[in-house]
């Protein structure tokens, strides 16, 4: 699971924001906000990270219930797969 090439990633005024560019905008022309969770899900799909080492690095680095944690990164992936964003 990796994020298609065409969105990009910038942080801008304290926020993050993914957008797409080239032929990829015309097919999704949207914004997408993340937090510093999302941008370190997005930021890991990127380099091809699978689920469950998205799960460990997000435990690693914030104190969560490893079940609400799973949860909310299968809502994002999920997210992301119904608006075409990975491959």
């Amino acid at each position: 699971m990796k994020i298609k090439k065409g969105f990009v990633l910038k942080d801008m005024a304290g926020n993050t924001y993914v957008v797409a560019t080239g032929a990829l905008s015309k097919k999704f022309n949207g914004i997408i906000t993340l937090n510093e969770t999302g941008k370190l899900i997005w930021q890991s799909l990127t380099e091809g990270a699978t689920r469950d080492e998205i799960i460990e690095k997000i435990l690693s680095e914030y104190e969560a219930e490893r079940a609400t944690v799973e949860n909310d990164v299968d809502t994002f992936i999920e997210k992301l797969e119904k608006d075409g964003v990975l491959e």
